[in-house]
């Protein structure tokens, strides 16, 4: 009874904006649906910490030429900038692209969000709201604590949901915790909060500071039938997007063609 109490004031306190001074609303069925969660997970002990952790998507299981890129926007101190060039490249070159947003930097770019959400080109997807790594323990990795407990990773996957729906009128299918790690306790809870853990088979290397020259590169050399790119689009001047405006061209000129991950959710592995 103390547990189940306490819970009730923790999820009332934040919803309020009392822990994390943002609003967000205040529902029965959001303490309902932690509470489960939070009991169906007790005790339970995580052994897997990785970014391929078991259950974690991380490709589109097809033969085809066709590759998916997504975009993370981090926020807070990973930057809440915005690559303007890379996205009127997308739109001038009608390629899609999956869009992870952290609630740290849609509070910062919340008109730019709603912009993007009426794009058909592109889809707004969960990447936390804090951006912190999916897990049950606080397992720590690149120097970032992950969430503590089923609880708080529940908060912050559904917190940030819940803000991109009432945003955008679209609850995202997809979630990419911070540092792209997860526990495999993590990934279960992402499912049952209806979203698709997913991760990637290619990655640009904009985050590590590449040049130019070498996230083209790695770009051509590791795309396949298939495959999801990862790259930032919250670090505009990084040198991202003259690396990916010539290696997309390339890949276009190659048969590739580019799509968003809802299109096939059904065949990710």
């Amino acid at each position: 009874m103390k547990f189940r109490t306490a819970l009730i004031f923790f999820t009332v306190m934040l919803l309020c904006g009392l822990l994390y001074g943002k609003e967000s609303p205040v529902s029965g069925a959001y303490i309902k649906k932690k509470e489960a969660i939070t009991s169906k997970y007790k005790g339970v002990k995580p052994v897997v910490f990785s970014q391929w952790a078991p259950g974690v998507k991380t490709r589109i299981d097809a033969n085809e030429k066709i590759a998916v890129i997504t975009l993370d926007a981090c926020g807070g101190r990973k930057g809440s900038g915005y690559d303007r060039e890379l996205i009127d490249f997308l739109r001038e070159n009608k390629i899609p692209a999956s869009l992870f947003m952290t609630a740290l930097w849609i509070d910062a770019n919340r008109e730019l969000t709603v912009e993007l959400s009426r794009d058909p080109l592109f889809e707004i997807e969960n990447h936390g709201y804090r951006h912190k790594p999916a897990s049950v323990n606080g397992a720590k990795i690149y120097g970032r604590r992950g969430t503590p407990t089923s609880g708080d990773l529940f908060d912050e996957i559904e917190l940030n949901a819940e803000k991109i729906q009432a945003l955008t009128g679209r609850r995202p299918l997809f979630y990419r915790p911070g540092t792209a790690y997860f526990d495999d306790v993590a990934v279960k809870i992402c499912y049952d909060l209806n979203h698709v853990p997913m991760n990637f088979s290619v990655i640009s290397g904009d985050a590590a500071g590449f040049s130019a020259e070498r996230i083209e590169r790695r770009i051509l050399s590791q795309v396949k039938p298939g495959s999801v790119i990862i790259a930032h689009m919250n670090q505009p001047g990084r040198r991202l997007y003259p690396a990916m405006k010539r290696s997309l061209i390339k890949l276009k000129a190659q048969g590739y063609r580019f799509v968003k991950l809802s299109e096939y959710k059904d065949k990710l592995k």
